[in-house]
Order: structure tokens, then sequence, then C-alpha cells
């Protein structure tokens, strides 16, 4: 077992409004080591993806200790954590959230844009890898109106890897999708993750859930099961994937 990525102990996540307490959060304990592929399944509104914004730094929890990479993130600056999340993580929404009036290439450079670790040569290398590695190079001059679904699904694949980040989340990646651009779009998550990227999805199609190697199942803001899903239905899906194309 690779050393763990992710280590969750006690995440509480409160949120207030008119006197109302909302615990979307209770008592989250979780490790997530390097190289893993994990699912978070659960019914609407059970913390899914309040817990994915607490992963991401895109949200804090009201208490608790979070390590990422070993270092502990609860009490980072709003800085820190925005370089944090540029550097070391990767963001995929159902919503693909790929800016209108700019071009597929410059979609994917835009973050790698604030890395003042890199030099402009560098930033280019690496748009370019990610475009080629979900197959969208020979598009990168076209707009994302421009593009199917399961394409702008594969450009947004391309701008949240491009920076290499340690980790790579996933919001309902196929939300938006028919099924076949979702098996697609799954399919090139499992390449990646064999390359040995760390991966965390948010899906409800427990099909999905079972291509990956674990899933974690919430319940009303807490984890109720956390189980290694069998080899047997990961490559069943991925058969599946196969047959299908």
């Amino acid at each position: 077992m690779n050393k763990p990525l992710i280590s969750m102990e006690s995440i509480n996540k409160v949120f207030y409004s008119d006197d109302v307490e909302t615990h979307a959060l209770s008592n989250i304990n979780l490790t997530i080591h390097e190289g893993e592929y994990l699912a978070i399944t659960g019914p609407s509104g059970c913390g899914k993806s309040t817990l994915l914004s607490v992963l991401g730094l895109l949200d804090t929890a009201s208490s608790g200790n979070y390590q990422l990479a070993s270092q502990p993130s609860m009490n980072l600056s709003t800085k820190q954590r925005s370089h944090i999340r540029n550097k070391e993580i990767g963001f995929i929404f159902q919503s693909f959230n790929l800016i209108s009036d700019m071009s597929v290439w410059e979609n994917v450079l835009l973050p790698l844009s604030y890395r003042s670790d890199l030099k402009n040569n560098e930033k280019d290398a690496l748009a370019k890898e990610a475009l080629e590695q979900v197959g969208m190079s020979h598009r990168m001059n076209h707009y994302p109106a421009q593009l199917s679904g399961g394409q702008q699904q594969r450009v947004a694949v391309a701008r949240a890897i491009a920076g290499k980040p340690s980790l790579l989340l996933a919001d309902e990646p196929t939300g938006n999708l028919d099924t076949k651009n979702a098996k697609a779009v799954m399919e090139l998550l499992s390449k990646l993750h064999n390359t040995g990227c760390t991966i965390c999805i948010v899906t409800h199609d427990p099909n999905y859930a079972a291509a990956t190697q674990r899933s974690v199942h919430m319940i009303d803001g807490q984890i109720v099961a956390d189980e290694q899903n069998p080899r047997a239905a990961v490559n069943d899906f991925m058969a599946d994937i196969e047959a299908t194309a």
C-alpha cells in the first residue's frame, strides 16, 4: 500500500442560516492513499459534494483534522489554499465549467498561467501533453460551443491534469453526458489511474462506482460503508466499455 495522500480525522461541517444548524458532514474519518481510485456514493443531499469541496480546499471544515500530503490543511490562508489547489489538485465538474469565449487551448492553459514555478514553454508543453492524453489536440483551436458534451468533458479533464496534480477530484463527471460519452469519460479516468493518478469521484451511478477500486457510501453526512470493490466488477465494466466502443 502506498503512503497516505489524504488523512481526515473527525471532520465536521456545519452551515448556519436563520438560527438553523445544518450538519453537512459529521465525524468523517477518511484516508486515501497515493494511487487510489475512490468513489463517493450516496443519495442527493447526503454530503458527497460538500466532502469533495473540503477535500479540494474549496471549503473549510468546521472542526477536525485534515492533512494533504502530510501537511495540515485546516488553518491555511486563502492565498495558501489557492496556491495548493492550483498546484496539487485537479477538478472535473459535471457542468464542464469551460470558459465559452476561450479556445480549447486557452481553457487548458488557463490554470497553468498562474503557476510562477513554470516557464512559458513548460506551460505550453504541459497543455499540449494533456490534450494529447485525452485525444483532443486536434480541437485545440475550437471553442466549447463547437464541441459535443463528451468532447467538452475531455477538455475539462485535460485542464484538470495539465499541471500534473497529486489529486484529481471529479464531481458527477458523467452527469451531463449520454451513456456512450459517459462510458468514454470513465474509461479515460481509468486510464489516468493506471498511470498512477490518485482519483476521487462523486457519482450516483452504482455501475460507475463499481469501476473504481474502492467505494465510500454516505448517508446524512456520515460515512456508513467503506469497502474495496471486487476486481471482477472493474474488469466487467471495462469489458463492457470495450464491447460498446
